[in-house]
């Protein structure tokens, strides 16, 4: 599993938190507030359960290592590709949802009303991450047989 955030609003300190699937691309959960601990944390309650005893891949943000413990946390460098899905789903979330730009109005970004937007992307992008998932299977399927 994957985690990063997205600067929604510099000024008003509002990032988009997101957790995804390395495998498939899917998001699993998001927050939105501030860069604190606590966003975090509700990150990770908003996580499916079989996925918190996975491993997570992370940049160097420092609330990742205060938060996970050394057998679950692994820490990507710059460039190493160690992060590229989660990288993906963020340019893809900022393409596909204007609210995630930063030009765009404050009235396209205020809290309820851009989480609603966002979960509508995330929604679409998921349903591309279980095709793209039945794709691979059924690639195995036929080369194993």
């Amino acid at each position: 599993m994957e985690i990063d955030e997205i600067c929604v609003d510099s000024k008003k300190s509002q990032w988009l938190w997101i957790a995804c699937s390395r495998y498939t691309g899917e998001v699993l959960s998001m927050a939105l507030g501030n860069r604190q601990y606590k966003w975090m944390d509700a990150l990770w309650n908003g996580l499916p359960e079989r996925f918190k005893k996975r491993l997570m891949y992370t940049d160097g943000y420092g609330a990742y290592a205060d938060f996970f413990g050394e057998w679950q946390h692994r820490l990507c460098e710059k460039g190493d590709g160690g992060t590229c899905t989660i990288e993906g789903v963020n340019n893809g979330m900022r393409h596909r949802c204007g609210a995630l730009v930063r030009r765009t109005s404050a009235r396209c970004r205020s809290g309820e009303w851009l989480l609603l937007r966002v979960w509508c992307t995330a929604h679409a992008l998921n349903r591309r991450g279980r095709k793209r998932l039945e794709r691979r299977l059924k690639i195995k399927r036929n080369t194993r047989g």
